[in-house]
């Protein structure tokens, strides 16, 4: 049996085990001892121990036990504790974490074989730049994958089998009730004059990026908070862009004319027919638009007070929570043609009483997002705008601002800003100034003569 050899210095020892290996420890900081690992030869060893002395010296000495908790068990104490978010950003972050980080995520691979990252049991120290991309890259193809499915499902629903009947009965000279069953002679006349073919409908350009940004954007945060903990050194989250890959379609947004603004009311439900026009005279969201009730609102001064969202639905919570940040919290003055709509509409729908929901359903429950998404799509359908969001007529509200003029601060005002990046955005959309500097130069072009 080898003897153990043992060589001890002030800031640790280094000792000769019986296997033959060399073993390195050191005293850290905190007094405790600590072992760096085991070496085939003395000089790994002395090495290896004389870079972490020269850590301790410079200062830059981590306990290497710190980063040790599980990602996804960190992740969800993080969230939990976060009171700077709103309920409805509280329910976002659960999700994105439930679906993208804290699961397995399958990886394509070149062997074919079968598998999968899962960014949650992982612990936070053992995270890369490299696994993260991996990981990123899965994440973004499964999102893409997902959101294909159910692109393809939604083209042979029903609901756009019997809209493409309703249409083709119109166009043949006898139109159908919007609502209620297919007479069986449309449904079959339909089928032989069209090879039971519902028109394709293009997906959207980005169609998976949106969920794997916000997958992005939260693990970037969560490992910052991470870093500023001393948890871990830096934050592996490194991907040039991976946090703004959706911000090209943001600036691409489509938007409503007024002519479209008129037409989609008229095909909404005569209940939340005047929700259209108020989510385009007024920019406000859909969830600050649906949490409206009377005591929200001054008819005669013309303006809505935002004060509430629409809370994601969770057993035994209240139905609102307060917008994301202090700047949510304003008032919007309306137009005239804006009042004199929701005047006529809280006549005929909206219930007596300060708390009554201004949109709400005949029971006076708030409507639902789901349903509010099927209503609108059947408005846009109509006129042949299925390219369109709900979040769009706010894209178009707040442009339609910018082009009258409004300022930066005014603009982030009415939209609810809280900073200017995103108000920029709807300045830049209606900015001249290119085509004047263009025209500028055309005057001083010709003014010169041109020389041989």
């Amino acid at each position: 049996m080898t003897a153990r050899t043992s060589h001890r210095r002030s800031s640790g020892a280094i000792r000769r085990l019986p296997s033959g290996r060399w073993q390195a420890r050191y005293t850290g900081p905190d007094g405790a001892m600590r072992t760096i690992g085991t070496f085939a030869a003395k000089a790994e060893a002395d090495q290896a121990l004389a870079h972490e002395v020269s850590t301790m010296a410079r200062g830059g000495w981590r306990d290497p036990r710190l980063g040790e908790q599980p990602l996804g068990e960190w992740f969800r104490g993080w969230i939990a504790t976060r009171t700077d978010i709103a309920e409805s950003t509280h329910a976002l972050y659960e999700q994105v974490l439930a679906t993208w980080i804290d699961a397995p995520i399958p990886v394509a691979t070149t062997s074919g074989r079968p598998r999968a990252i899962h960014l949650g049991i992982r612990t936070l120290a053992s995270l890369t730049p490299a696994v993260v991309r991996e990981w990123n890259h899965a994440v973004t193809t499964e999102s893409t994958r997902r959101v294909t499915e159910r692109w393809e499902r939604s083209s042979k629903h029903d609901t756009r089998v019997n809209a493409a009947i309703r249409a083709w009965a119109a166009a043949s000279g006898a139109p159908l009730a919007p609502t209620g069953r297919i007479p069986g002679w449309a449904r079959d006349g339909w089928a032989a004059a069209t090879d039971a073919s519902v028109p394709e409908r293009p997906m959207r350009r980005n169609a998976g990026q949106t969920a794997a940004t916000q997958a992005y954007r939260l693990l970037h945060a969560g490992m910052a908070q991470a870093v500023a903990d001393e948890l871990i050194a830096t934050n592996p989250c490194a991907i040039k862009g991976a946090g703004q890959r959706d911000a090209h379609d943001r600036a691409d947004r489509r938007t409503v004319s007024l002519e479209e603004m008129w037409a989609l009311a008229d095909g909404m439900p005569e209940r939340y027919r005047a929700s259209v026009i108020l989510a385009v005279c007024s920019g406000l969201r859909a969830g600050e638009l649906f949490a409206l009730q009377r005591k929200h609102l001054d008819l005669a001064g013309g303006v809505v007070r935002v004060e509430q969202s629409l809370a994601r639905s969770r057993q035994g919570q209240s139905w609102f929570s307060a917008p994301k940040t202090r700047a949510g919290k304003r008032a919007v003055v309306l137009p005239k043609i804006a009042v004199a709509v929701l005047r006529e509409h809280m006549t005929e729908f909206t219930p007596p009483g300060r708390d009554s929901l201004v949109f709400g359903t005949q029971n006076g429950t708030p409507l639902a997002s789901g349903s509010r998404s099927t209503m609108f799509a059947k408005a846009r359908s109509a006129i042949g705008r299925d390219d369109l969001t709900w979040h769009d007529q706010r894209h178009s509200a707040l442009t339609l601002v910018a082009s009258t003029g409004a300022t930066l601060p005014e603009l982030m005002e009415r939209a609810g800003h809280a900073s200017p990046r995103a108000a920029l955005h709807y300045q830049h959309a209606v900015d001249d100034s290119q085509r004047r500097i263009a025209a500028q130069l055309d005057e001083v072009l010709i003014e010169r003569p041109r020389t041989a």
